[in-house]
């Protein structure tokens, strides 16, 4: 890879795991904007993430079996194209504003677009980490690695700078010009992404992607419905019948598939309990409710959005600081389970909100628990997803589209935590009649979440006679993850 190529990579690869988390928080920061403009509720544009989020997450899960039937680079290509289209059609819907109804149904189709073309960019852009070859892959993945914190650290001082003076039209409309610049970069690559090799089967098949597909989207229209209806509405014991059915037909048609011969068993196990420790890590740390008990007790807007940018900047610092480390020593395991001890830590500070944990030993000022305990959970949270990431590429191999599900995982686990959460804080407000979310019971079972996040790993590496993961590309016999 020669120096233009590898300038090439480097915004491809970051715009790529970035773009998404940018029209994602774009939503989160302009809600008042948007509730005025589409003349509804602030509460109800949660509707609209819920959509952004499962176009986001059917993207994800198809986007490995799409690359296998359509060359990376045109298929790159083509979502670009449509989440250009989709933005400019956003910043011409903010500058010209049709009628209400009209507002409303253009939103509800340009957003989910968007959301679908640029999450399909990430595993893309992470397939073409390896075009740098062995002396800038661990480079490439690390800035993968960093691009969606930073994308959360970025955007959100972007929105706050050129919507107020600008307006959310030229926003979008800058937006849609950076994504189309995007395919120029993309033509101009000399290397194509390599064929996947014959004896590397797909992680699922097309019987297995449909019931997977369906799970997904029966998940997504309960929480679209339990978000604008709350769990009051009477389809919601129908449609979670139907969900429940999806998940043990899915389970059927797992079972059912015939196991893998590109990886030993002892291989399938560490990558299935890397997985789970990634997913039960972002489903812990799901920022919601942490930050709604900040609102719902008239904490100022500026220790807020700080609080916000600093947790952003501790992710990011501990993501590129885990990168660097791990370009140069194999401390996967160590790294991981320290970003977990250290998220859960943060985790656990958040009792202190409520009053359940009191630090009577040394009296510190309510502000500096509400920024010190996000701090932590970002620092944490960044250190073991990274770590996370590049545990996964070395155990898989090249030759393994294991890889591909690691943006999946990420944010299935922060979407099923959301909404859990969420559904949890339903029933307790319905069953007792009071109007204040559980704070505590959820604060509690977050930092439980995180620490249970150890145990696929304890479960997974911990057996001394289990096989030596699969070998990697010129390192022959792949050691631990702790070596």
């Amino acid at each position: 890879m020669n120096g233009l190529g590898l300038l090439l990579l480097v915004p491809l690869v970051l715009l790529g795991n970035g773009l998404r988390s940018v029209i994602a928080s774009t939503v989160f920061v302009s809600e008042g904007s948007f509730a005025s403009f589409l003349s509804i509720t602030v509460e109800a544009t949660a509707a609209i993430m819920e959509l952004l989020m499962g176009a986001v997450l059917v993207s994800l899960l198809v986007a490995p079996w799409l690359m296998r039937r359509i060359p990376a680079r045109r298929l790159a290509v083509w979502m670009c194209l449509m989440s250009g289209a989709a933005a400019l059609g956003l910043a011409a819907l903010f500058r010209f504003a049709p009628p209400v109804d009209t507002r409303v149904a253009l939103v509800v189709l340009l957003f989910p677009m968007a959301g679908f073309g640029l999450a399909t960019l990430a595993p893309i852009s992470q397939a073409w980490t390896g075009f740098g070859g062995p002396r800038w892959e661990k480079f490439l993945t690390g800035v993968w690695s960093v691009a969606m914190p930073l994308a959360f650290l970025v955007t959100p001082q972007l929105v706050r700078v050129v919507a107020p003076r600008h307006g959310l039209d030229s926003f979008f409309a800058g937006f849609a010009v950076v994504v189309l610049l995007l395919i120029g970069a993309i033509l101009l690559l000399r290397r194509r992404a390599p064929e996947e090799a014959p004896d590397a089967p797909p992680l699922l098949s097309g019987r297995l992607m449909l019931a997977a597909l369906m799970a997904l989207i029966l998940f997504e229209g309960l929480t679209f419905l339990t978000s604008l209806e709350t769990i009051r509405s009477p389809l919601v014991l129908p449609l979670t019948a139907v969900f429940a059915a999806s998940l043990w037909y899915l389970h059927k048609v797992w079972r059912a598939e015939p196991a893998g011969t590109a990886a030993a068993p002892g291989t399938r196990r560490r990558i299935a309990g890397l997985f789970a420790a990634l997913f039960l890590l972002n489903v812990a740390t799901t920022g919601f409710f942490d930050t709604a008990y900040l609102v719902r007790h008239a904490c100022s807007t500026t220790l807020i959005d700080d609080r916000a940018t600093l947790a952003a900047l501790a992710q990011v610092i501990a993501a590129t600081g885990t990168a660097m480390a791990l370009a140069r020593w194999n401390l996967h395991g160590t790294l991981i389970l320290t970003g977990i001890g250290i998220a859960a830590l943060g985790l656990v500070s958040y009792l202190a909100y409520p009053g359940l944990l009191v630090l009577n030993f040394y009296p510190v000022p309510d502000n500096a628990i509400f920024i010190g305990s996000r701090l932590l959970t970002g620092f944490g949270g960044g250190m073991a997803t990274t770590a996370t990431i590049f545990a996964v590429g070395r155990i898989a191999g090249p030759k393994s589209a294991a890889q591909l599900f690691l943006a999946f995982v990420i944010i299935i686990g922060t979407e099923i935590g959301l909404e859990g959460f969420e559904l949890l804080s339903q029933l307790v407000t319905l069953s007792n009649g009071s109007t204040l979310p559980p704070y505590a019971l959820i604060f509690g079972i977050q930092a439980l979440l995180a620490i249970c996040a150890m145990l696929p790993l304890v479960f997974a590496f911990g057996s001394a006679s289990s096989p030596a993961p699969a070998a990697m590309g010129g390192t022959g016999q792949a050691k631990g993850l702790g070596s």
